[in-house]
């Protein structure tokens, strides 16, 4: 499509849970960093 407008979109095909023990850092509204861990991921 020459001079076309063009526009982006994607079509999601597989959406699954990756379990995997991983930790997560999340920081409170101090600023401090807290580590927990998970036990999947989500992959799509």
């Amino acid at each position: 499509m020459c001079g076309g407008n063009t526009k982006e979109t994607y079509l999601e095909i597989l959406c699954f849970s990756q379990f995997y023990k991983h930790f997560v850092f999340e920081e409170d509204e101090e600023g401090n960093r807290n580590k927990r861990m998970e036990k999947y991921f989500e992959v799509s």
